[in-house]
This record gives structure tokens, C-alpha cells and sequence, in this order.
């Protein structure tokens, strides 16, 4: 169980307090209500991009990382679709640091024209090295391609295009800046040792008088019609061998049918004992390596089916034995209880580990209030523990249609 208190600053910072007495540290876990989904489709890779301008200086910071290091912490952070996420950990006689240092850079971070064109460089080398010179790097943006028409999780966090923030202006990085990094648009949670009077009193020293300068996200974007007929897509890439990729839109984090499909993904093409992988890389090696996951978010979910062929295999056929396989899987073929209660005692068994750290307390607490049901994080076991074999098989037929599969063919590049 954990447990925790909420509050709400004025200037509508939302503050998550979670006490740790057996902790020596103090952690300062800020996520900001911005992600990939949130960028024009003309300048798209911002949000990574302030990944990095984040740790640039602000008002009264010169080097973020040197006062970090000064006070014996640690710092980093991460981007999504979805959301950003910064966190810092320090010992706990160093808190009110902490709160110095995120709230500066909430306050005017040091955005000029040296730390954009520093900052720029690091992510288009980034670019680069993922997308273009790395086996299936420009995969995500393939299947969010086909996935996708209208609706912003069309591009991958990375960005659409590396023009885009090659091109981009200071003006651009600013307006960016201020429209979605202010309190009103945050979640701060402080985890540790720290008490809720003393993280009530340092929110209000250090936070209240930041302004919002820019709206709240509403979260509310771009649907894409239901998906009807098979889209495709065949192209070249850095792997040593052909590769099918089949992938489908699914409900979103709150729905319980994405936690049946997690599962389901498991059972059917998770591990070394899977149907997928037993069929068709140990028994008849169609592939080399084949396996299915399922991606919750927020906001989306997707399913994605996947197998790299052996030599001699062709796309097609390879196709046909994905698709067969997990047809058997949800007409009743391959899975009983017994199998669903050995997933469920795995995700289970996750979350409790997961929740050992207490940097993952932390970001999990401020993933559940983003996503507006922070009581979830206590229930979260029981949505897994709650799914049975009949939900989960009917949450496939129902997500899971074959002739609606987003289909990429991968061929290796020939030069």
C-alpha cells in the first residue's frame, strides 16, 4: 500500500507529498502535461528537445548539473507521447536544494540563442544515431505513419522530421516554453524523508509566486476514425534480416481492456514459451526471433505482432503464420486459467517490485494524477488480478481484428 497526500498551490501546482522513514533521500519527481501529442505537426521533436534545454541554466542556476553535484544528488530525466518527466534525488538535509533547483527552472529557465544551438546539436546527433544508423531506428515512425492519419501520435517522440528542430527559432523555443512548462500544467510530488508540513511550507517558499504563463493542457486531441482494411507499408532498414511488423490500435490506459491485452501479449508472445516464439522460431524456424507487446498509454494503446525472418522466408508467408497463430490464441486454442493465473502472479509480482524504489513511487504517483485517477495507483494490482480468461480473450477479438492490421515489411538495405 502506499500512501499519500495531495494538495493544490494558487497558482494550480499540483503537489503529491508520499513519506519514506526509512529513506535517506529526499526526491523532487515534476512532470510536466506535455509530450510529442502536444507539438505542431510542422515542428514536431519539442518535447524531447526541452528534455535537454531543461538542464541548461536558468535565472538563477548557471550549471544545473554543478549545483546538483554540490549537493550530493543525482538527476535525470525522461519524454514521451505523453508527458516529460524530471527527477532529482538528494539527502534529505538537502531538500530545500532540491526545490531551489526545480523551482528556478520552472520560474525562467535560460533559454538564448548559445544554449538552443548547444542543445539543438545533441539532439540532432541523437537523430541521427537512433533513426538513420541503427537497425529498425525509423520504425516507430513507420507505424505511427500507418496507424495513424489525422491524430498527433502520428510522429514518435523523437520527432517527424530532424528539419524540424534544425529549423527551429529561439521564438519558437520560447512560446513552446511558456505554453506548457508553469505550474498549472505540473505535477510535483515529493517522496522521502521529508515530512508534509515541511514539503507544504518549501512548496509555498519556492513555488507560489511562479505565474502560469500558459493555459492547462486539456488532453483532448485529434481522433482517427476506427481503422477498416488492411494498410501497408514495405521498406528497407539496417537489419541484417527481413522483418514483418503488424500492429493495431487498442484502448488507452483506463480502460481495463488494455491491462487484458498487456496480458494477452504476454501469454501469446512475451517469452521464450509463448505460442508465437515456440511455433515459429523452435519448432518450424520461420523466424529467428518473433514476439508481441502491448504499448499502454494515456491516451492510445497499441498491439504490436512481430517476427524477423530466417533466410529463404518470405514476408508474406511469415505474415500468414503471425496471423494464424494468434487467431488459434483467441478462438481458445493454446490458453486456460491456469495460464492467466501465471501472467497475473508476473505482473503482479512487477508492480511490486517496481514499487521497491522509491524513484518509482514517485513518477508513478505523478503518472496517475496526469492521467486524472491518482487512486489507481492503489487499485492498479487488482485490475490485473480482476481479468480473467473469458475478459481477456473477448478485449483481443474485440481490438484485434486481421484484416485491420497496420502491416510493415522490412527488407535489408542493400547498400
Amino acid at each position: 500500500m502506499i500512501s499519500y497526500s495531495r494538495f493544490v498551490l494558487p497558482n494550480g501546482l499540483r503537489v503529491i507529498h508520499h513519506f519514506d522513514p526509512d529513506s535517506t533521500v529526499v526526491i523532487l519527481n515534476t512532470l510536466f502535461n506535455v509530450g510529442a501529442r502536444d507539438e505542431s505537426p510542422d515542428k514536431t521533436g519539442f518535447a524531447h528537445l526541452f528534455e535537454h534545454l531543461m538542464f541548461g541554466g536558468s535565472k538563477n542556476v548557471v550549471s544545473y548539473d554543478k549545483a546538483v553535484e554540490h549537493a550530493g544528488g543525482s538527476n535525470n530525466a525522461f519524454t514521451n507521447n505523453e508527458y516529460t518527466n524530471y527527477y532529482i534525488t538528494v539527502p534529505s538535509e538537502n531538500a530545500e536544494t532540491a526545490f531551489w533547483l526545480e523551482s528556478d527552472r520552472m520560474f525562467q529557465l535560460n533559454i538564448n540563442a548559445k544554449t538552443l544551438e548547444v542543445q539543438r546539436g545533441v539532439v540532432v546527433e541523437e537523430f541521427k544515431q537512433r533513426c538513420h544508423n541503427a537497425p529498425f531506428g525509423m520504425l516507430w515512425h513507420h507505424l505511427r505513419g500507418l496507424l495513424y492519419q489525422n491524430s498527433p501520435y502520428r510522429w514518435p517522440t523523437i520527432g517527424e522530421d530532424i528539419s524540424h528542430i534544425e529549423n527551429a527559432t529561439l521564438e519558437d523555443v520560447e512560446a513552446f516554453y511558456k505554453k506548457h512548462y508553469h505550474p498549472a500544467n505540473a505535477v510535483l510530488c515529493v517522496a522521502g524523508q521529508i515530512t508534509l508540513e515541511e514539503t507544504r511550507v518549501l512548496c509555498e517558499k519556492w513555488y507560489a509566486d511562479i505565474e502560469p504563463t500558459g493555459s492547462v493542457n486539456s488532453n483532448v486531441y485529434e481522433q482517427d476514425p476506427a481503422n477498416t482494411g488492411r494498410r501497408f507499408m514495405e521498406t528497407e532498414d539496417l537489419s541484417p534480416n527481413p522483418a514483418v511488423f503488424l500492429v493495431w490500435k487498442g484502448p488507452e490506459f483506463n480502460n481495463p481492456d488494455s491491462a487484458a491485452l498487456e496480458l494477452f501479449a504476454d501469454l501469446l508472445g512475451g517469452s521464450e514459451i509463448s505460442p508465437i516464439y515456440t511455433r515459429w522460431v523452435k519448432e518450424n524456424p520461420v523466424f529467428n526471433d518473433a514476439a508481441c507487446f502491448y504499448v499502454r498509454g494515456i491516451g492510445e494503446g497499441m498491439f504490436v505482432l512481430y517476427g524477423v525472418l530466417n533466410d529463404g522466408q518470405n514476408h508474406l508467408h511469415g505474415e500468414a503464420c503471425l496471423l494464424q497463430t494468434m487467431k488459434d490464441a483467441m478462438d481458445g486454442k493454446f490458453f486456460t486459467e491456469r495460464h492467466m493465473e501465471r501472467v497475473k502472479n508476473k505482473a503482479t509480482s512487477s508492480l511490486l517490485f517496481e514499487k521497491s524504489s522509491l524513484i518509482n513511487r514517485a513518477q508513478k504517483l505523478c503518472f496517475f494524477e496526469n492521467t486524472g485517477n491518482l487512486d489507481a495507483i492503489v487499485t492498479e494490482n487488482s485490475t490485473y488480478r480482476n481479468t480473467n480468461l473469458h475478459s481477456m480473450l473477448k478485449a483481443a477479438v474485440s481490438t484485434i481484428q486481421p484484416d485491420n492490421a497496420a502491416v510493415l515489411y522490412y527488407h535489408p538495405k542493400t547498400s
